[in-house]
């Protein structure tokens, strides 16, 4: 068994591995991480072979090359499956490239079962194995894996109750929230500490949430239990709030970022205001205001923190002035709350809401704008990369490259 290795998936294949491993499965495989294409056909050239693929849609080009790589050289011998955030939004592209099996959603229970029939060759006739919405469990396996040292942030929450118009979240995952016991939390921690993962850090879609059961306040006794966990198990520091695992504006309140302040190591908190517009962030269903996001960095700054604020540009159907309120909320953050601003540019996700909507180009304005703010290093992000990608996805889309 073959997994592709990239520095976007880094994060996942752990999680893969350690279900794998968890449900006995691994012993029965030689494993291979392969960081290149050269790597797997090496590693194919022993024998029967499942290389395994995850990736996002800006990739998709070099995943499609590849992809005809190994099935020019390999050819029947490969088994070629992916799963993943791209492969869950349009499994029927993802098919077109040439892939022999899809898994889309959560895949502990299908890609198993899949290994397990493998093993008595007896593939499934169906190419797209659809996963459950939702309902596995994140406290039923290890979050990493200990056999291959490969080890990532642990993932803390699955699940999102919000709609934003642009996110493939809830697309994999649904919108129950389901979270990991704080002892598991802290029981896995104390697992990885002997090989050298010293620092708690966490995935998460909000990490405020964590311990909720609906979108309505912090379970503020949750999240000290699992922080103060967390610290006993002697690691050298516990990281909340920041990436990976952002916060939400109206989840951010002075009690929540005083147990950060208490329990944890990070200095600075990941905001996700996307806008300063009211009008766009309601045509985006983000579900808060930009005067709460206004006040999450207030209260941000006066606990001490940097907060490191996300703003996206080019949303379809964006006008000048929600640009400009944008421009001025960010402004006021930088200059008022000592902010540094996360820049991007919408990328138009397969499976999202907004996906078959065009998105608007960045003006000269704006661009010298977001420049100005980076120059004076108040901002950062890959905006302007990810504004061509966006139009390549387009490019994609309208070529039928991708089928969502």
């Amino acid at each position: 068994m073959i997994l592709r290795k990239t520095r976007q998936n880094k994060f996942t294949l752990p999680v893969l591995l350690g279900f794998l491993e968890g449900g006995g499965l691994t012993g029965h495989f030689r494993t291979l991480i392969a960081g290149s294409i050269e790597e797997i056909l090496r590693g194919a050239g022993t024998g029967k072979a499942i290389v395994c693929f995850s990736f996002m849609t800006p990739h998709l080009l070099r995943v499609k090359q590849e992809v005809e790589q190994l099935k020019k050289v390999l050819g029947e011998e490969a088994t070629l499956v992916v799963g993943g955030s791209h492969a869950t939004g349009d499994p029927e592209g993802t098919a077109r490239l040439g892939f022999d099996y899809v898994f889309t959603g959560e895949s502990e229970k299908t890609f198993p079962d899949f290994l397990r029939r493998f093993l008595q060759n007896r593939l499934p006739e169906i190419k797209i194995i659809t996963g459950s919405d939702g309902c596995c469990f994140v406290n039923d396996h290890p979050p990493f894996s200990l056999k291959e040292r490969f080890f990532a942030p642990m993932e803390l929450t699955r699940g999102c109750p919000y709609r934003c118009g642009f996110c493939q979240t809830p697309q994999i995952f649904g919108h129950r929230l389901r979270h990991r016991r704080p002892d598991f939390v802290a029981g896995e921690l104390k697992r990885l500490i002997p090989h050298g993962y010293s620092q708690a850090a966490f995935i998460s879609p909000n990490a405020f949430s964590y311990g909720a059961t609906s979108p309505q306040a912090p379970n503020l006794s949750a999240i000290e239990e699992l922080l103060d966990g967390c610290r006993q198990t002697g690691c050298d520091g516990v990281h909340f709030g920041c990436y990976p695992s952002e916060v939400r504006p109206e989840w951010v309140s002075p009690e929540i970022l005083e147990l950060v302040k208490k329990y944890c190591r990070n200095r600075t908190v990941v905001l996700g205001a996307q806008s300063g517009s009211d009008s766009l962030l309601a045509k985006i269903r983000r579900s808060h205001s930009a005067e709460q996001a206004r006040r999450a960095s207030y209260w941000i700054r006066k606990a001490g923190f940097m907060p490191h604020v996300d703003f996206v540009f080019g949303f379809p159907e964006e006008k000048m002035e929600d640009r400009e309120l944008s421009l001025t909320c960010m402004k006021e953050m930088i200059e008022q709350d000592g902010a540094k601003i996360h820049a991007h540019t919408y990328l138009p996700l397969p499976g999202t809401p907004l996906f078959g909507k065009e998105p608007t180009r960045l003006d000269s304005a704006t661009k010298n704008a977001l420049s100005h703010w980076r120059e004076k290093r108040k901002l950062d992000g890959w905006w302007e990369e990810q504004e061509v990608m966006a139009w390549e996805i387009v490019e994609w889309r309208d070529q039928g490259l991708i089928g969502s």
